[in-house]
């Protein structure tokens, strides 16, 4: 299973670091607005700076499908014994294990800086957990949307369907705002992506 995760990484090296390399920067703004002492103002930057992971994430499940298709790597790895569903479950790893890196360090920094900045941070612990895991789940459903769309031989149909489910997501999180609503919607876009991704990726001949 490394050897599958490892392999994933150096295929899709550019659309793993790239998301990582935002949430950097994103660590970098909120530490910078803190130590300006503009505050909470960094959130609506942050903001429009997560849509740019989020289209990366998307991109990077597309990546990994239509790269498979047009290159046949299922049936090169099935001669090695390696099942479709390990590879499958190789590559949801590392779109998870890319979230959360890109993720987390913000989050951290976030908190930590609230805390030392803030009075009173413990009463916004609650919804910056709300918002942190809101964007970890539709990261995920953007980067399953990617998984879904990408097993396709069609170019325009590749871009017009990432278009349209990115679209269709990240409206949700618009309309519907950050909380357990929304958390549990989208939780259910997954689950039903997921479903979808594996048996079209684990039923169709290679």
């Amino acid at each position: 299973m490394l050897s599958l995760i490892g392999r994933e990484i150096r295929d899709h090296i550019v659309f793993v670091l790239a998301p990582c390399v935002v949430g950097l920067l994103m660590v970098a703004l909120t530490v910078r607005s803190f130590l300006n002492g503009v505050g909470m103002t960094f959130v609506v930057p942050l903001a429009f700076m997560m849509s740019l992971p989020l289209l990366i994430f998307c991109i990077l499940g597309s990546a990994q499908m239509y790269g498979d298709r047009a290159n046949k790597v299922s049936a090169l790895l099935g001669t090695l014994t390696v099942t479709r569903n390990r590879i499958l479950v190789a590559r949801i790893l590392v779109g998870v294990l890319t979230i959360l890196v890109t993720l987390v360090p913000p989050v951290i920094a976030i908190l930590v800086l609230m805390r030392l900045f803030v009075p009173g941070a413990e009463l916004w612990y609650r919804m910056v957990g709300e918002i942190s895991v809101t964007l970890a789940l539709t990261g995920f459903a953007c980067y399953c949307a990617g998984l879904l769309v990408g097993w396709t031989t069609s170019r325009a149909g590749l871009i017009a369907g990432n278009s349209l489910l990115l679209l269709i997501i990240v409206s949700l999180v618009y309309i519907k705002g950050f909380g357990p609503e929304v958390m549990g919607v989208l939780l259910l876009c997954i689950a039903a992506m997921l479903l979808r991704i594996w048996h079209t990726f684990t039923s169709t001949a290679l």
